[in-house]
């Protein structure tokens, strides 16, 4: 991350007072629709001399709403997405049940007014907020001259006439669809855990893999092998990754399994990120363990095929 960044938790009163732009949202995967408002926060900014902002809440609130459990980025990736982008200023919530009744009117002015000396507010068309979700668009308008903010409203982005929204983006990433995924997404998925020991397997077949412990609860990829970049210690390297039971060698939970090309070093207990890429196969129940062999020959020639395809730089 940058130098710049600031992050300031208001649920412990770590008030900050510097005129912002602030955008409000859930943001989860940070998609192209998501980017396309950011763009706007940033470009207000430097016009205005305002601190380019982002209200986020701790934990997802379609999680305390709706049950949702699975998510394309954790904070941390927002943060590290968002920042990149130019966004400096990071303030955080709790999702609570005093926050939960607050009315729209009492947002904009014990948040937006009090905590952040919000200057522009920067919303989609479908922005909702205070109790009972009664707060819209037209609420944060109706309120500038009391509070001294602007508002900007951005369109949606469309994929072929579609809106590109994150419930879609993850519905792809469960079904497979990882290259639409990404395209939505303007970025590729991706997901980051510990690297931990698994059966060891792969080495016996000269496949040695590296399992993934997540640190987070990301929407659960397809079952199959994938064509993926991951990064360890600031270095990236393709690699090969199976999300499955091994059907192979029997039943077994669901494992993250990650064959890194032309790699030998010892990463146990280090962190890992995942690009997922291309999605390959599924997760075939081989004859014995020459059959799975082959076809990991197979995997790892096509592997090799799409390096240039996806080499950055």
């Amino acid at each position: 991350m940058k130098d710049n960044i600031k992050v300031f938790d208001l649920d412990n009163n770590q008030i900050e007072l510097s005129p912002k732009a602030v955008s409000l949202g859930n943001f989860d995967g940070v998609h192209r629709g998501h980017q396309k408002l950011m763009k706007e926060n940033i470009k207000i900014s430097r016009n205005f001399g305002l601190t380019p902002s982002v209200l986020l809440f701790k934990e997802n609130t379609k999680n305390i709403l709706n049950g949702e459990k699975e998510y394309l980025t954790s904070l941390d990736d927002k943060i590290e997405i968002l920042n990149d982008m130019g966004i400096e200023c990071f303030c955080f919530l709790e999702f609570s049940e005093e926050f939960k009744n607050l009315s729209p009117r009492e947002f904009i002015k014990e948040i937006l007014y009090e905590k952040l000396n919000t200057k522009y507010v920067i919303v989609g068309d479908n922005y909702r907020f205070g109790k009972m979700a009664k707060g819209n668009i037209n609420t944060l308008k109706s309120y500038e001259e009391d509070f001294g903010y602007k508002t900007k409203v951005v369109d949606f982005e469309l994929d072929n006439g579609r809106i590109i929204n994150s419930t879609d983006i993850r519905k792809m990433v469960k079904d497979g669809e990882i290259k639409k995924a990404n395209f939505d997404l303007g970025h590729p998925f991706k997901i980051k855990g510990k690297v931990v020991k698994g059966a060891q397997r792969g080495r016996l077949l000269n496949f040695p893999t590296a399992n993934l412990m997540l640190n987070f609860n990301y929407i659960k990829a397809k079952s199959g092998v994938y064509f993926t970049r991951v990064r360890i210690d600031k270095e990236s390297y393709f690699a090969l990754t199976d999300i499955g039971t091994n059907p192979t060698f029997g039943p077994n939970d669901i494992k993250i399994e990650t064959y890194i090309l032309d790699f030998s070093k010892d990463i146990y207990g280090k962190n890992m990120t995942v690009e997922f890429l291309e999605y390959f196969r599924p997760d075939y129940k081989f004859k014995n363990a020459e059959e799975l062999i082959e076809q990991m020959k197979k995997d790892k020639t096509r592997g090799y095929n799409l390096i240039d395809k996806y080499r950055k730089g």
